[in-house]
Formats: C-alpha cells, structure tokens, sequence
C-alpha cells in the first residue's frame, strides 16, 4: 500500500486555480440559471483537511444539516458533499416549485434539492472532463439530514485512510440577492488530487460570474462560522 503525501503549498494554489475554473465556468452557471439569481462564489482548500472541519464550532439549532451526497469514480475519484442550512434549502425548494419564499422540506422539497445538487455536480464533472480527459462515473444523490461533522467524516473515509489525508475543498456558492448560501465540499485523496494536476490541460478560461469577479483561496471566515444563526 502507497503512502499519502499530503500536498505542498504550490500544488494546494494550483488545485484551487482549477476547482476554481470548474466552478465559475460550469458548477455556479448551472445554479444561476436554476434559481434566476445572479451567483458568487469562493474555492478554498483548506489546512490541514478534517482537522479544521474538526475546529468549527456548531451552533445548537443548527447541528443537524440538509446535505446532498455524490461520488464521481473511474479515471478518478471524488466525493462530494452538498451542506446547506436547512433555512436556506427551504428557500432553494421553494424557488424550483414555484412555492413563494420558503417550501418545507418534504418528499417534492427532498426531490428538488437532490436535483439541484446533481446537476450542479454534473456540470462540475463535465469541466473536468473537459479540463483531463478524464471518464467519471456519477452517482445518483443520497439525500441526507444529520450532524455535519459525520457528513463530512464519512465522505472522507471514502477517499483516504486515515482521514486526516484527505484534500477537502470548500466552495461556497452565495446570492447576493436572497441570501441563499450553500457548501459545496469536494474530498480526494491526495494521490487522485495529484492526478488532476498532471493532466490538467492547463487552459485558464479567465471569466467572472453573473454577479461579477471571484476570489481564490483567500482567507474564508464564513467557514468558521458555517452553523452560526445569523449566517
């Protein structure tokens, strides 16, 4: 068995370039045009993987979380995670169903936030496919309600023995119009990372989303705070 080398700081900017060239190109185009609303977005890979997952602090009536689980397999492998307050699900169902401001989330409310999440991780996987060549398999979306640091433990475990290998990606897609924020976390193993950088084709498509330029791996506070209340 290989040993997981966890990667260096040039190789965690470059994977952040890419994510975030999939993102804006495909992943936050494909939610804009699904909820009307102009969308930004923001691609962090974080220190030190689970270990800062770990550190975040829940917030009583928001340990449980509305989440949407995917794995992309073949040429390689990634698991993604979809967590989103269940505030905000409520806005995203109502919006799909035509509903007014909020729709609980039922078996119609379920059914329109798993569709959300599988078409945004198809465009996601298309980029790239685009971007290596790659051929990904996806998976149908797990809806999932539970505490967030077992979402995110057991999409980890998927990818890395231990856990603490694991590259985790955190995206947030926001509106800058009704609030509507989610989490888009994207986990690998360090060896599969590696692979999408070598056969990354290395084309930067330089382009802003609808609501205008975007930032890559800065300092993200909204993590911190991703149960807080008032977010």
């Amino acid at each position: 068995m290989s040993i997981l080398e966890p990667l260096g700081s040039k190789e965690i900017q470059y994977l952040e370039s890419i994510f975030d060239q999939y993102i804006a190109t495909k992943t936050s185009i494909a939610l804009s045009k699904m909820l009307g609303e102009s969308i930004n977005h923001n691609v962090r890979i974080l220190d030190n993987g689970i270990s800062n997952i770990k550190s975040i602090k829940i917030a009583p009536d928001e340990i449980k979380m509305c989440a949407v689980r995917l794995n992309g397999k073949g040429d390689t492998h990634i698991e993604i995670l979809y967590t989103i307050k269940v505030k905000h699900a409520r806005k995203i169902a109502a919006k799909l169903l035509c509903a007014g401001d909020t729709y609980e989330i039922d078996e119609m409310g379920t059914s329109a936030i798993q569709e959300v999440a599988n078409i945004m991780t198809g465009a996601f996987f298309n980029a790239l496919s685009n971007g290596t060549g790659f051929r990904v398999d996806l998976s149908t979306p797990n809806y999932i309600n539970d505490e967030f640091h077992l979402l995110v433990n057991n999409s980890a475990r998927d990818v890395a023995n231990p856990i603490d290998y694991a590259v985790i990606a955190d995206v947030k897609l926001a509106s800058l119009i009704t609030g509507i924020k989610l989490h888009m976390i994207i986990m690998q193993n360090p060896d599969n990372a590696r692979k999408l950088l070598t056969n990354h084709s290395g084309k930067q498509v330089h382009q802003t989303n609808d609501a205008g330029s975007y930032k890559i791996g800065l300092a993200n506070p909204e993590l911190d705070s991703l149960l807080d209340v008032g977010s």
